[in-house]
């Protein structure tokens, strides 16, 4: 290891820590954002394997400050992010949705395996159940006060909502770090990566194989009331939407490819929102164009 690497290792840890710092600032409004942005800069510049020592070295140390080992997690969900998108930056053949979508990936997944850790170890989700149910209660008690018996529903289970919040959280932090990132990587030489068109987007693969493995333990174990399951069915549901969202770019490809108007989009996207069948058809395309070489096949290549 050159005294870059070192140099650049402490660079990295020095920056993650203000970060963090800034979390108990008003300025994390901002920062919160920008976590992983460090460890992208030195994968990106050192690869993935080097960028394993300043995340380690930052968890432990955070472990050690605060004392309480979730937080190795926690550093390591950050630092894993900004690794992926840093060493998918760093590849000549990748693009823009390759950086933001792996990115993506890892975020959701570490934030999963966290909150699975957290309900196994600590009993998070019936403890936030349990905080919840007793805030509905109060707000049902105050409506009962005013003759509104029947406003509010039954509270779901916080496994049944959280994936699905953590997705939508999830999405801006891949697409700013790209964003604040490229620039700095382009002043060193990096060539400059984008999103490219709708039709060019694909799903990293893994995302595949997650979705089957879902489907397969819910099919075994059921939905039942356990936490961990639920957590499993609502990340499967967001995913049926990813899918969903894959079809239609590859509809989109396949217009663009065959000369078609865009008019036709607007026609399977209105009918994929009506009816239920259309949305399944539109997943399943969205299923396949992940999970092989279909667009591959169709232009001739093997």
């Amino acid at each position: 290891m050159s005294r870059f690497h070192v140099r650049d290792g402490l660079v990295t840890i020095a920056l993650f820590f203000v970060s963090t710092l800034t979390l108990f600032t008003p300025l994390s409004l901002l920062t919160v954002w920008f976590l992983p942005l460090p460890f992208l800069l030195y994968a990106a510049k050192h690869g993935w394997l080097s960028a394993l020592l300043p995340a380690g070295i930052g968890a432990l140390s955070l472990w050690a400050v605060s004392g309480h080992p979730l937080n190795v997690g926690w550093v390591m969900a950050v630092a894993v992010t900004g690794i992926t998108m840093g060493e998918l930056y760093r590849r000549s053949q990748t693009t823009g949705t390759d950086v933001v979508l792996g990115g993506l990936t890892a975020v959701w997944v570490g934030s999963l395996l966290l909150l699975v850790i957290a309900s196994f170890s600590f009993n998070m989700m019936d403890r936030l159940d349990a905080l919840l149910a007793q805030e509905w209660e109060q707000n049902k008690e105050m409506l009962r006060a005013y003759g509104m018996e029947d406003s509010l529903p039954e509270l779901p289970p916080v496994a049944a909502v959280i994936p699905g919040m953590i997705f939508l959280l999830a999405v801006p932090i891949p697409l700013l770090n790209l964003v604040v990132g490229r620039r700095w990587l382009r002043r060193r030489g990096f060539p400059g990566k984008y999103l490219p068109p709708f039709g060019e987007w694909r799903l990293p693969r893994p995302f595949f194989y997650f979705y089957f493995v879902s489907l397969l333990l819910l099919i075994l174990f059921g939905l039942g009331e356990n936490a961990n399951l639920m957590l499993l069915g609502n990340a499967a549901a967001v995913l049926f939407t990813l899918f969903i969202v894959q079809g239609l770019a590859f509809i989109t490809w396949l217009l663009e490819r065959s000369g078609k108007s865009k008019g036709w989009l607007v026609l399977v996207v209105f009918l994929t929102l009506l009816i239920p069948v259309a949305g399944m058809v539109v997943h399943l395309i969205g299923i396949v164009d992940c999970g092989t070489r279909i667009r591959n096949r169709i232009r001739g290549e093997k």
